[in-house]
């Protein structure tokens, strides 16, 4: 699909919007979603179960195998990078045929609360599951590629779930600490619905890596980053507003100079290097100084800080080991460590030009589908750290035209002419993504932001909003999974309607989608852990 023209029509076609939804969704309010094709975004070459998600644990109990569940979605970027990678990988495909794989799309019936049972949301997520569906690993992206195999390798023939395993207070062996090292803990939603217990995670993780003995340093080191990226989120809003780390973050930093400073550990550690946020430098730099740093600069430590980590990214943008994609997301990491360490919050120009030239080039080497998709999602990324929005609305308009799923790029192109205060257009685009997003979760959640862009952009046009959010829970009442990402989604639906009805100029608007919402929450069991919140929608305080 291509751009549309624009002249002449984009006001026109703004405002029409207001008579009816089916001007933008591709019929009435409750005209059919598009059919989603439920194999389609599977990895090819894999053996995938054929049937439902129990009866793939019932298998795993049969045959005393563990469960492989791959959480993902058609559309998903990063996703497609593991197909383009992992999945093309020999030794990691023999190594499936030892478990019982499961393909879980985020949009097939009941998905999402399956999600929610094993605490997934982020596409693409991987579990090595027992067949009493405990947890034995959690799988993370953006590794050096021929860790994958070896992370299923340790999964086999264990029985101690990852959490048992973390808990611990004995020393671990060598085998555990690999587990423990190579587990995603942060992408367990768990943390992050009940934020103030990433100290805690972070504390664990520390002790964890204190257990495991120095003759591993890898396993040592990826445990006391992962602690320190755990306890910098629990703390991002305080080191944001200009607090101290709090004690126990700024006894995990003070292995990390030491860590940094280990050229051999390098690439074995990319990716819990470059995943680090912005308030780790900040909040690291101080470390730093105690090394020995030359003075005079405005955070202590902040320019050994910086030197250190453009060495390390430089070296991973270039190390084949990782993906493509992977070694855009090294050059990010530079860029956010420049803006955290300098007083203005500038990439400097050069830094910013050499950067913009590595994503052209990689553009320009990579035209197969899958690696492209993450490629370019990956460029997105770095583009807008730079505050790049014409050169990312640039690579938007001309993937768009060859993407297997363009409204995904649908949705960041109405958010790009957002940013460049092009309303009109910001809102075309979005409802081009609802109209043609597939998927009874994609199809909620792109509506969602359709409708949340015009309470930002046109709060005036109460009809459209009114329409639009009807429309939009007519694609929960099809799905009929009010779990996961879906019921996210919900929730920031009401916390927009809610702040765009504060001073109730809308009410009747916000009655009529109450009321539609209490229609499909009377079809949902009372019995359903999502019925309180659904019940609750739009209530009256």
């Amino acid at each position: 699909m291509g751009l549309p023209t624009y002249q002449g029509i984009g006001l026109a076609c703004g405002l029409l919007m207001a008579a009816a939804v089916a001007a933008q969704t591709g019929g009435g309010a409750d005209a059919p979603a598009p059919a989603t094709h439920a194999h389609a975004s599977r990895p090819a070459g894999v053996a995938w179960f054929e049937g439902e998600i129990s009866d793939a644990f019932a298998r795993a109990r049969s045959t005393g195998q563990p469960v492989f569940l791959y959480w993902g979605a058609v559309w998903c970027p990063p996703c497609q990078k593991l197909k383009a990678t992992v999945f093309k990988r020999r030794d990691f495909l023999d190594r499936l045929n030892l478990f019982v794989p499961v393909y879980l799309d985020g949009d097939a019936a009941g998905a999402q609360a399956w999600g929610e049972r094993f605490h997934i949301s982020g596409y693409p997520t991987v579990l090595v599951l027992r067949a009493d569906q405990t947890e034995l690993e959690r799988v993370s992206g953006g590794m050096d590629l021929a860790r994958y195999a070896e992370v299923l390798d340790l999964a086999l023939g264990q029985d101690r779930p990852i959490r048992e395993l973390l808990s611990g207070t004995v020393p671990a062996s060598p085998d555990d600490c690999r587990r423990l090292a190579y587990n995603a803990w942060l992408l367990d939603d768990a943390w992050f619905q009940h934020p103030e217990l990433l100290g805690e995670l972070a504390g664990q993780l520390g002790q964890a890596a204190q257990r495991c003995p120095k003759s591993q340093p890898v396993e040592r080191a990826r445990l006391q980053l992962t602690a320190v990226d755990a306890a910098v989120s629990a703390e991002a809003k305080d080191l944001r507003d200009g607090a101290a780390p709090s004690a126990q973050l700024r006894t995990l930093l003070e292995p990390v100079p030491q860590i940094l400073a280990d050229p051999g550990l390098a690439p074995s550690i990319g990716d819990v290097l470059w995943n680090q946020p912005a308030e780790f430098f900040v909040a690291a730099a101080p470390a730093f100084a105690r090394q020995g740093t030359r003075p005079g600069v405005e955070l202590p430590g902040s320019e050994a800080l910086r030197r250190r980590w453009f060495e390390l990214m430089d070296r991973l943008s270039d190390d084949p080991r990782y993906s493509p994609a992977d070694r855009l997301d090294a050059l990010r990491s530079k860029l956010v460590a420049a803006q955290a360490l300098s007083s203005g919050g500038k990439v400097p120009a050069p830094l910013a030009a050499s950067v913009t030239r590595r994503i052209d080039e990689a553009l320009a080497r990579e035209h197969e589908p899958y690696a492209r998709s993450s490629l370019v999602n990956s460029a997105l990324n770095v583009l807008e750290v730079l505050g790049d929005e014409r050169r990312a609305h640039d690579i938007l308009a001309g993937e768009i035209k060859t993407a297997a799923y363009p409204y995904y790029y649908m949705a960041d192109l109405g958010e790009l002419e957002e940013k460049l205060g092009h309303t009109d257009r910001a809102i075309d685009w979005l409802a081009h993504s609802y109209r043609d997003a597939q998927g009874p979760a994609t199809r909620f959640q792109w509506g969602v932001g359709y409708v949340r862009g015009l309470v930002r952009m046109r709060p005036q046009d109460e009809a459209t909003i009114r329409d639009s959010a009807l429309a939009v829970l007519t694609e929960l009442d099809a799905a009929a999974d009010l779990h996961g990402r879906t019921l996210r989604s919900l929730q920031r639906l009401e916390a927009s309607l809610r702040d765009w009805n504060k001073d109730a100029s809308h009410a009747a608007a916000i009655e009529a989608v109450r009321e539609r919402m209490q229609a499909i929450c009377g079809r949902i069991p009372a019995a359903d852990a999502a019925h309180p919140t659904c019940a609750q929608f739009l209530a009256k305080a």
